[in-house]
């Protein structure tokens, strides 16, 4: 009978050894293969700027092999535009918006995202906006004058004098371009950023960061975001880009990839993607890739980098 007893308890020992060693491997398996990324190992995957376009489906896959530009057919170019990188802002906010209709489609219009993620985040009644291309809507200005930022609205074809509108938006009535010049066909007055950065110096100080720099100029930003690029202007002073890009139904091939590659050079110096959207209002057919309907206007949205540290 003690034999016996014996034999249990020994056959219970060896059970319970025999479960902690499978908890442990199970525990282990979990930790080694199941793990969750490092904010650290977060922030390095997604701050990567080159990345790759997956062609398997309508779901891109992305990595830091990207094909050469002149190798990307205009689908690939399509979806690289519409990549939003979204996990990249861990808050991003639409900041204005009004309810639209044109050509009888129904869509909200004129907000833009803006990432609160910590550091890169507008300081809240101590920052400051560019806002070019208005058309008479306010709405993202106005939120962010709520927001307490000091906004500085721009666009020449109002025929609106210089103006504040309120203590906090301040209107001129001029354009962004890539040179300092009058507009070939309208007349307008159009400046580079840099220009209209020093001619804003004695109002918001020479040493001040552009928290949002929006632009929406219609076609203009070809010319004037490489020559931000070139003079360092954005990546010194400019921690978030929203911009909406515009791009025409016939243009060509060579085109469309002209225009992407500036946006892989912005990419390239260190601006973060975090937001793009189709703009509702012209999903059209497209002459480059049969007549196959696509979005000739984006919105884009990305902050740099370099005001976004690794470790947050």
């Amino acid at each position: 009978m003690v034999g016996m007893f014996n034999l249990i308890i020994a056959n219970r020992k060896a059970t319970q050894i025999f479960l902690a060693v499978n908890f442990a491997i199970i525990v282990t398996w979990l930790v080694v293969f199941n793990r969750h990324p490092t904010d650290q190992e977060v922030r390095k995957d997604h701050v990567s700027s080159s990345t790759t376009v997956g062609i398997d489906g309508h779901d891109a896959y992305w990595t830091n092999n990207m094909k050469a530009i002149e190798s990307m057919s205009v689908e690939e170019m399509y979806r690289y535009l519409r990549w939003t990188n979204s996990t990249s802002c861990h808050n991003a906010v639409d900041f204005g918006f009004n309810v639209g209709n044109f050509n009888g489609v129904t869509a909200i219009d004129g907000h833009r995202a803006v990432c609160l993620d910590k550091h890169i985040s507008p300081a809240v009644d101590d920052c400051l906006v560019y806002s070019f291309g208005i058309n008479n809507e306010w709405a993202f200005d106005e939120a962010m004058a709520k927001f307490g930022c000091q906004v500085y609205s721009f666009d020449p074809s109002m025929n609106v004098r210089e103006h504040n509108r309120s203590k906090f938006i301040h209107f001129f009535d001029l354009g962004l371009d890539g040179e300092n010049r009058l507009h070939p066909t309208k007349g307008w007055q159009m400046k580079t950023v840099s220009s209209v950065f020093e001619m804003l110096a004695s109002r918001h100080g020479a040493w001040a960061l552009i928290d949002v720099l929006k632009i929406d100029i219609e076609n203009s930003e070809w010319d004037a975001i490489p020559q931000m690029l070139h003079s360092g202007f954005l990546v010194d002073k400019v921690k978030q880009l929203a911009a909406e890009i515009h791009f025409e139904a016939d243009d060509a091939l060579e085109v469309l990839r002209h225009r992407v590659q500036i946006l892989r050079n912005l990419e390239g110096e260190g601006f973060v993607r975090f937001s793009s959207r189709p703009n509702p209002f012209f999903d059209v057919p497209l002459q480059v890739s049969r007549y196959k309907h696509g979005p000739i206007a984006l919105d884009l949205a990305w902050y740099n980098s370099r005001y976004y540290p690794s470790v947050v």
